[in-house]
């Protein structure tokens, strides 16, 4: 993989558009990308990252703040990248997801993320993928590594590899994961651990079974488990105990079963002449039964009897006035109606006599009073039309009135347009002439403004640097201070060891020197005893101080070359004149600003008072013709209002209106109408009733009723005669049967009642014996029939225990092996030790850089040994030192040693990881910070071993703020930081 070009657009702090030209930079190989912290150097790393995997790596990518806030709202963020992947050059366009300001409206608007990715051809550039899904399989098929795979390999954050150092085993292992794909070994691990889960459920669950039958055995045979069979002992020796107990149990079974049947034969025979003679003793209860029955039912029935003569009498009455229905209720309704008529004649009357003036109803007088109404309404339009004319001599009056008032004001506003003219005229000139002078003025104040904060932050930068210097004076003396008490502890350790290893020492036990389980003379402490906590704890300290040092000695030779850069920038003058100039100066360009503000108003109310005289004059001739108009117009509407009025007038009468006029006569016309149709209607009624009253007193007559409403008396509602005719026959047709039912052979002449409790008392005795009985023989069968089916049963469950008890022990012992545990000596999980394995070349392919890099003294040793306190080994780094010959741990490296350490080890994992990955060739890399702890020699041997990659055709970038760096290596790309956003240099 080779970078050619990279683009970034509002990405982090760089505001527009820079464009970095990696081959042209990187035509010697080696480059330095430099500039002041927090200017965005490492922001160009994470626009690659994220341009190939959507992202940005470690904690910025938290954030998911991709946009620059110094970006104007109508910039796009976007990256651009374009690289060879093998043979193919590709080119990569990508946006995040982002908000812009919307097309139509005001708010704001989500763009969604994209991705273009495009392939160089002999015809330009074709596209591959639009799609971010299928663009991102594209890249990382052929990229061959992860995002943390690339981060590691590619960008090598020397922080990371610094803290991968000094790491514990456990926590080593998080990045090699990481980077080495060991999953399918932790999914093997997890099915082991899954399958000796499963193989233990299944032995405890067989186990519960064959506990189980057996429990349903003593259940069964109602006897208890012995305690050698208890649920957790089931099972767990050599040797079965189960069967023969069952065999004991069902044998017993089969005993009980054979006494039980003959107790059942002997108590079912006695139980079967008992219910002979119950049933016959039955029979001739139930006979008595019958018989009282039919007797009070006929008693109650005779007994009823005077009560139903009433009721007999009703049925006869009823039957006689039936025929007569029809006629009674013509007669009651034709008299009902003849009321009503009579009625509504004297409510018509009443209301005629309110309005009739003393004339007689008579159908004339309806005609009459029709007429007169016909006549008013035919009047009514013209009542509208009046008021509609009435309404417009008003309108035109208003007209007339307001045109009057334009026409006024239109001639006193042409009247006074020059004046207004000329002035504004006036204020477009001075305007123009500030407008020329702004550009001048505002150049001249950022400059003052620029070399006043420049003097400000040198002032206060000065003072900062002195408590700076004595901050790293102090921390040099910590430093010395803790690094003297770690040796002085150190010394009194090696001194005291013999002590210390003497205190462990115990009767009987090897010792760990001579290997003697006699300790005759051991050695004893001569003064404050020092343990390994002790020195542990006084390195830690002396590791501290270090970094410390290394950190304030970094603040100072920043804050150094900060305070040159103001002092260049500030110039001679002091802090008060550059106040005194900048103050001229702003109120010079606030005053000129006012005035150049002004000019674009000016001109626009020079060109609406144009517009506004042509307008008036318009406005002017227009209102004097439409008065002309207005006048003549309302002139005929009056005149013709007056006739119409006249009109209207004589019409109405003495009515307030013509509507009243035309509701008065319609009312009286009514009234008439009403008296005359009434009149007649109660004659009519009246005639009706008289001739259906004389028809009823005749058919009651005949009937035999001594009047109309005697015969109206014997009428009964609607099934009242039905439901006595029923009621009645019932009664007579049920005695007549009970007095059948006595004379009946079968309930004539009884025999005496039996006592039916003395037999139902020995009958359910005997039921009881017999019943027992069967019940016992049949929990005799059950008890032998289960026990034979579950002796197969037990015999099939143990002999599965057996089997999975077998398989869960095997497998138990390959799961611990995997985790760690039992027969693995090294207690190293399996993905451990494929990461050991790993970590074994990486530790062969960096030691040959660490050793030019440390001038032939420090090569890595891969250690799997276990870690303090029994923790799990195999990922141990240690550095062995040629000058002495012994083994250390990393933790004991200085700085300077640390960094050159931390990064062979990243160019060695990079070269490990590129062949794990399938031998993709990385031609582009870079080195992030770290350079600030060596020293001229040690920088040196570092400067060789990128010389070294460069020779072998890779590009190498190196990252970093020091000032040294720009000395040594000549091609570098710089980045500034601003106020408005950061930039590269030209």
């Amino acid at each position: 993989m080779r970078l050619h070009h990279l683009s970034v657009t509002a990405f982090g702090p760089f505001a527009g558009t820079v464009e970095v030209d990696l081959d042209e930079i990187g035509r010697d190989g080696l480059f330095l990308l430099w500039g002041p912290t927090g200017a965005g150097k490492t922001t160009l790393l994470d626009a690659v990252v994220f341009a190939l995997y959507g992202r940005v790596p470690g904690a910025r990518g938290e954030e998911k703040r991709l946009r620059s806030d110094h970006a104007d709202a109508a910039t796009r963020t976007e990256v651009t990248c374009e690289l060879t992947l093998g043979v193919e050059r590709l080119r990569v366009v990508r946006r995040p997801e982002q908000q812009r300001p919307k097309k139509r409206g005001e708010g704001w608007a989500t763009e969604q993320a994209r991705l273009l990715v495009s392939r160089l051809t002999d015809g330009g550039w074709e596209p591959v993928s639009t799609r971010i899904d299928e663009g991102s399989e594209h890249l990382r098929t052929r990229l061959g590594l992860d995002v943390h795979q690339f981060c590691q390999v590619v960008l090598l954050p020397q922080g990371d590899f610094a803290r991968f150092l000094r790491a514990e085993p456990e926590h080593r292992a998080e990045l090699l994961r990481t980077l080495f794909d060991v999953d399918r070994f932790a999914r093997a691990e997890e099915w082991l651990a899954e399958e000796r889960a499963t193989a233990r459920e299944r032995v405890t669950g067989q186990r519960a079974q064959v506990s189980t039958l057996l429990a349903r055995v003593a259940q069964i045979a109602d006897v208890e488990v012995p305690e050698e069979l208890a649920p957790e002992l089931v099972g767990a020796g050599a040797g079965s105990r189960v069967l023969p107990w069952v065999e004991r149990v069902c044998s017993t079974a089969g005993e009980e079963l054979g006494a039980a049947t003959a107790r059942a034969e002997a108590a079912a025979t006695a139980t079967a002449a008992i219910d002979a003679e119950l049933a016959a003793a039955r029979a001739l209860a139930e006979r008595h039964a019958r018989h009282d029955e039919v007797a009070r039912e006929l008693a109650a029935l005779e007994a009823a009897e005077p009560a139903l003569a009433p009721l007999r009498a009703e049925r006869n009455a009823g039957r006689r006035a039936e025929p007569l229905r029809d006629v009674l209720h013509a007669a009651g309704a034709a008299a009902l109606e003849a009321e009503r008529a009579t009625a509504a004649l004297t409510a018509a009357t009443t209301g005629w006599t309110a309005v009739s003036g003393g004339r007689e109803p008579t159908a004339t007088v309806g005609r009459e009073l029709r007429d007169g109404a016909a006549e008013a309404r035919a009047l009514l339009p013209e009542v509208a039309r009046a008021a509609s004319l009435g309404r417009s001599v008003a309108a035109l009056d208003r007209t007339i009135a307001d045109l009057v008032e334009r026409c006024a004001a239109g001639e006193q506003a042409a009247a006074g347009q020059p004046a207004a003219m000329a002035e504004q005229e006036a204020r477009v000139l001075r305007a123009r002439a500030a407008s020329a002078e702004l550009p001048g003025l505002r150049a001249a104040l950022d400059a003052a403004e620029a070399a006043l904060a420049a003097a400000r932050a040198a002032d206060a930068l000065d003072r900062e640097l002195t408590g700076l210097r004595e901050d790293a004076r102090s921390r040099r003396e910590a430093w010395a201070d803790a690094r003297e008490r770690w040796l002085d502890l150190r010394a009194r350790r090696l001194d005291g060891m013999a002590a210390e290893l003497a205190a462990g020492l115990t009767d009987g036990a090897d010792c760990p020197v001579c290997g003697a389980t006699e300790h005759p003379r051991p050695a004893t402490a001569g003064g404050e005893r020092v343990t390994a906590a002790d020195e542990d704890a006084a390195r830690a300290a002396a590791d501290v101080a270090e970094t410390a040092l290394g950190a304030a000695t970094t603040r100072v030779e920043a804050a150094e070359r900060e305070l040159a850069g103001l002092r260049a920038r500030a110039g001679e003058l002091a802090v008060a004149e550059h106040g005194e100039r900048v103050a001229e100066l702003t109120t010079e360009v606030r005053a000129a600003a006012a005035l150049a503000a002004d000019l674009g108003p000016a001109e626009a109310q020079v060109r609406r008072l144009a517009e506004e005289r042509e307008r008036v004059a318009a406005r002017l001739a227009a209102d004097r013709e439409e008065l002309r108009a207005g006048t003549a117009e309302r002139a005929a509407l009056a005149a013709g209002l007056a006739e119409l009025t006249a009109r209207l007038t004589a019409a109405r009468g003495a009515d307030p209106d013509l509507a009243a006029r035309v509701a008065r006569l319609s009312a009286a016309a009514d009234a008439c109408e009403a008296v005359v149709g009434a009149q007649t209607e109660e004659s009519r009624a009246r005639a009706l009733a008289d001739t259906t009253r004389r028809l009823a007193e005749e058919r009651a007559e005949a009937a035999g009723f001594d009047d109309v409403l005697a015969a109206a008396a014997g009428l009964l509602e609607p099934g009242r005669l039905a439901a006595l005719d029923r009621e009645l026959d019932q009664h007579d047709e049920r005695r007549t049967l009970l007095r059948h039912r006595l004379a009946d052979p079968e309930l004539a002449d009884l025999p005496p009642r039996p006592d039916l409790e003395q037999l139902e008392a020995r009958c359910a005795a005997g039921t009881r014996r017999r019943e027992e009985a069967v019940a016992d023989l049949e929990r005799a069968r059950r008890c032998t029939g289960a026990l034979a089916d579950l002796v197969g049963r037990v015999t099939d469950a143990e002999l599965e225990l057996a089997e999975l008890r077998d398989w869960s022990d095997q497998v138990t012992a390959l799961a611990d092996l995997a985790h760690g545990r039992g027969s693995n000596a090294r207690r190293m999980r399996l993905q451990s030790f494929v990461l050991a394995a790993r970590l074994e070349q990486v530790a062969e392919v960096a030691s040959r850089r660490l050793l030019d890099m440390s001038g032939g003294r420090y090569t890595f040793l891969h250690s799997d040994a276990q870690g303090r306190n029994g923790a799990r080994g195999g990922l141990g780094l240690d550095v062995f030192d040629e000058y002495t010959g012994v083994r250390r741990a990393t933790k004991t490296l200085s700085g300077g040693e640390s960094f050159m350490a931390s990064l062979a080890l990243a160019l060695g994992l990079a070269d490990v990881v590129t062949a794990e990955t399938g031998g993709v060739r990385i031609d582009t890399l870079f080195v992030d910070e770290g350079f600030g702890t060596l020293d001229a020699q040690a920088l040196d041997a570092v400067m060789g071993v990128l010389d070294e990659l460069r020779r072998g055709g890779r590009t190498v970038g190196v990252i970093s703020h020091l000032e040294e760096l720009r000395t040594r290596i000549p091609t570098r790309l710089e980045v500034i930081a601003g106020r408005n956003g950061s930039r590269l240099a030209a």
